[in-house]
C-alpha cells in the first residue's frame, strides 16, 4: 500500500520539476498599448503597475478560463495578473524595426571603423613607399664611397707594383751604370796600357834604327 501511494506522489514531483525547469514563457506587450497588470484576474482587483507597449513579462501562470494570465517583470521582478490577449510572442514591431535600426546603426558604425582602417593601412603604405625609397637612395649614395674606395685601394695596389717595378728597374739601371763604369775603366786601363806599350815599343824601334844608321857612316 505505501508503495502504490508513493508512486503518483513521485510522478506530480516529477510533473512539478519539469514544469520549474522548462523554458521560460516570456511574452511582450502589445503594440501601443499601455495595460494595467492587477493583483488578481478581476477588473476590480488593484492595479499594481501599468505596462508599457513592447515591455518583456515572463508568465508563469494561467487562469482556468485563459483570460487572464500571471507574469513577473524582468526589471524589478514584481508579479501580477494580465489580460492574455493584450500579449504577444514576439516583441513588437516598433521594438524589432528599432533593434534593426540599432544593428543597422552598428553596421554603418562598423563599415566607418573598416574605413579609417584602410586609410590608415594606405597611409602606413605610404609611409613604407617613402622608407622603402630613402632606403634605396641610401644605398645608392652608401655605394659609390664604396665603389671609389674599391677603386682607390685598387690604384693604391697598382701604384704599389709601379714602385716595386720602378725600384727594379733603378736598382738594374744602376748596377748597369756601375758595370759600364767599370767597363769604361778597365777599357780606359787596357788603352792606357796599350798606349804606353806602343810608345816603349815605338821608342826602341827608333832606337835601333838610329844605331844601324850609325854604322853605316
Amino acid at each position: 500500500m505505501p508503495h502504490s501511494i508513493s508512486a503518483p506522489l513521485f510522478s506530480i514531483f516529477l510533473l512539478l520539476f519539469s514544469m520549474h525547469v522548462s523554458a521560460k514563457d516570456v511574452r511582450y506587450v502589445s503594440d501601443d498599448l499601455t495595460i494595467p497588470m492587477r493583483t488578481g484576474t478581476t477588473i476590480n482587483h488593484k492595479i499594481l503597475k501599468f505596462l508599457n507597449s513592447g515591455m518583456p513579462v515572463e508568465v508563469v501562470e494561467e487562469a482556468e478560463d485563459g483570460q487572464y494570465v500571471r507574469v513577473v517583470l524582468s526589471d524589478d521582478d514584481k508579479t501580477g495578473w494580465v489580460k492574455a490577449e493584450l500579449l504577444m510572442n514576439q516583441p513588437s514591431a516598433r521594438d524589432q524595426l528599432a533593434q534593426l535600426k540599432k544593428r543597422y546603426q552598428a553596421t554603418l558604425d562598423k563599415q566607418d571603423e573598416l574605413k579609417q582602417q584602410i586609410v590608415a593601412l594606405k597611409k602606413k603604405e605610404n609611409e613604407l613607399a617613402v622608407v622603402k625609397n630613402t632606403l634605396q637612395q641610401l644605398q645608392e649614395s652608401a655605394a659609390e664611397p664604396i665603389r671609389i674606395a674599391e677603386e682607390n685601394i685598387q690604384l693604391k695596389r697598382q701604384l704599389a707594383e709601379e714602385r716595386v717595378r720602378n725600384d727594379t728597374l733603378e736598382k738594374e739601371n744602376a748596377f748597369l751604370a756601375d758595370d759600364s763604369i767599370k767597363q769604361w775603366f778597365v777599357i780606359g786601363g787596357a788603352v792606357s796600357i796599350g798606349s804606353l806599350l806602343l810608345g816603349l815599343l815605338i821608342t826602341r824601334i827608333n832606337w835601333r834604327k838610329k844605331d844601324s844608321w850609325a854604322g853605316t857612316f
